[in-house]
C-alpha cells in the first residue's frame, strides 16, 4: 500500500468515529451517560473513559516519534504481519475474527479502580475530540516515513513493544470497539438483545435498581 492510500483510509475512518460520537453521544444526559443496563459492566461514558485512557498511553509516544530529526520520507508502506492482525484484532467484537480482549486494570474506567473516583462527562467527552485530533494529526505523519513506521513504542501491554504503524492500527478500530460497544449499551445492552424488544425507547433497569 502506498501512505497517501493509507493516510485517506484513516482519515477517513476518523472522521466517521467523530460524527457517530457527535451524532449519537455529545448532546446526551448525564444520566443516560452514566446508565449501565442489565448484563453490562461499564456505562457508556466509560466506553468513552477508556478509549481516552488507551489513548493517552500511545499518543505522546508517537507524537514524540514524529520530532525524529533524521526521518527519510517514503511512499511506500510495508506493514508486517502483526501490524495486519493487529487491525483484525481490535474492531469491534460483531465483526469476525475480532478478539476479546480483556482491558489491563490501569485502562478500565476509573470507577472500577477506585469506587470514590468520578468522572465528568464533559472532561471526558473533550478529551476523546482532542485525541481525534491529535490521532489525525500523527496519520498525517508518521506513514509518510518507513524510519517513523518502524520507530518502537511501548504497548498497553508493557513491557511489549510495538511498531508505531501498529501503535495507530490498534488505537483507531479501537475507537470503533468501544463507540459501538457504548451504543449498545444506550439501547439497552445485552439484555436489549435478549429480548429484542419493539419499543426503541425503552431503558432497562440496572441490577442495583431492581433490588431497590
Amino acid at each position: 500500500m502506498q501512505a497517501p492510500e493509507y493516510i485517506t483510509n484513516r482519515l477517513n475512518e476518523l472522521a466517521q468515529h467523530k460524527a457517530q460520537f457527535e451524532q449519537v453521544f455529545y448532546f446526551l444526559e448525564d444520566d443516560e451517560l452514566f446508565f449501565i443496563p442489565e448484563g453490562e459492566l461499564w456505562s457508556a461514558i466509560e466506553c468513552i473513559e477508556h478509549i481516552n485512557n488507551v489513548n493517552e498511553v500511545y499518543l505522546p509516544q508517537l507524537t514524540k516519534v514524529c520530532q525524529l530529526t533524521d526521518a527519510k520520507e517514503s511512499s511506500a508502506l510495508e506493514m508486517g504481519w502483526l501490524t495486519k492482525k493487529a487491525r483484525v484484532w481490535m474492531q469491534p467484537i460483531t465483526k469476525a475474527k475480532a478478539l476479546k480482549i480483556p482491558a489491563p486494570k490501569k485502562l478500565k474506567p476509573r470507577r472500577l479502580r477506585n469506587p470514590n473516583l468520578k468522572i465528568a462527562p464533559q472532561k471526558v467527552m473533550e478529551n476523546f475530540i482532542s485525541d481525534l485530533s491529535q490521532i489525525e494529526k500523527l496519520v498525517r505523519i508518521i506513514p509518510n516515513s518507513k524510519d517513523l513506521c518502524d520507530s518502537w513504542v511501548t504497548s498497553a501491554l508493557p513491557p511489549f513493544k510495538i511498531k508505531s504503524i501498529t501503535a495507530l492500527e490498534i488505537i483507531i478500530p479501537h475507537i470503533a470497539r468501544h463507540l459501538a460497544q457504548a451504543e449498545r449499551i444506550l439501547n439497552g445492552g445485552k439484555l436489549a438483545n435478549d429480548n429484542a424488544p419493539t419499543n426503541p425507547d425503552l431503558i432497562y433497569p440496572t441490577r442495583e435498581a431492581e433490588k431497590k
